[in-house]
């Protein structure tokens, strides 16, 4: 099995005396294998050092989970919730400072929360927010329940805010998984254009190691995948999303550098990777000449 990247996000307050986060760090240093670190609480600046020396090596990115700020309406509902979590300000004050040591860095709105994190001024609060403090993108996603997941956010519901209970049970029927009637596509497209204006991303750039052989291969499948988010935000066809989801699977598992592949055979070598075919080999013929040429 490939593995292009370690995931973590685990410093609880009992790290503070443990510091577990810190010998895994250290482990991936010596091998010289990337990070990417999903984070609420600027304890992470603790082991800045390690993830710069990381980033020398390999790439290191650190995104914080972020849902609402400050200034927006629903920030004390939200607070209410994670009230064990760090403040949003001190985890906006964190990832600025990782932005300052040259790490990239971002937000993850997820999950956004219907009633509570899903109107305008919060959105546009967040993309603010991250942009202002060196965020290079914003992630999002709805929320999801199911089983006992839903079971134990609706008897939180029940004791802390029953006020929302008759409008999570509308949105969140049993043996539901999304919201209902939640729109989602549209939240995302405001995010997109919100992120546009700031100058930010709503996807994250995919880190790269240096020197990676395959980093063409690797780009062309980013790219891929940016394409595919934006046909199923704007509901085109799933036929044709799932030719481009075939083709970067097929691309992303491809031995051989995609450069040299078209370079010796022309489209024709593009069309012969399985599940490309001519129509995707066109598309990925114009993904390489961007990519080289930029």
């Amino acid at each position: 099995m490939r593995v292009d990247v370690v995931t973590t996000g685990e410093y609880q307050p009992a790290e503070r005396k443990f510091g577990l986060p810190r010998k895994m760090l250290e482990v991936c240093l010596e091998l010289g294998f990337p990070v990417s670190v999903l984070e609420r609480s600027p304890l992470v600046l603790r082991d800045l050092d390690l993830l710069k020396e990381i980033k020398d090596r390999a790439t290191a990115v650190v995104f914080f989970s972020i849902i609402c700020t400050p200034d927006s309406p629903g920030y004390e509902r939200v607070r209410q919730m994670e009230n064990l979590a760090p403040a949003m300000e001190r985890r906006f004050e964190a990832m600025e400072q990782i932005a300052q040591a040259g790490l990239l860095t971002g937000t993850c709105m997820m999950p956004i929360l219907p009633g509570l994190c899903d109107d305008d001024v919060n959105l546009r609060n967040v993309v603010r927010w991250t942009a202002d403090h060196g965020g290079q993108f914003v992630m999002a996603s709805g929320l999801t329940l199911a089983d006992q997941q839903r079971a134990f956010f609706f008897q939180v519901l029940e004791e802390c805010f029953p006020d929302l209970v008759e409008m999570y049970g509308g949105l969140y029927p049993r043996r539901s998984y999304g919201a209902a009637g939640w729109d989602w596509k549209g939240i995302a497209l405001r995010l997109r254009a919100l992120c546009e204006e700031y100058g930010i991303r709503d996807r994250m750039p995919r880190p790269i190691i240096p020197g990676d052989k395959r980093t063409l291969n690797k780009r062309v499948v980013e790219a891929l995948a940016n394409e595919i988010y934006a046909m199923e935000l704007h509901g085109e066809d799933s036929r044709r999303v799932w030719a481009y989801r075939k083709a970067a699977w097929a691309i992303e598992d491809t031995p051989q550098d995609l450069g040299l592949i078209y370079r010796a055979m022309g489209r024709k070598g593009l069309e012969s990777i399985e599940n490309v075919g001519a129509r995707m080999a066109e598309v990925v013929e114009g993904l390489l000449n961007t990519l080289v040429s930029d």
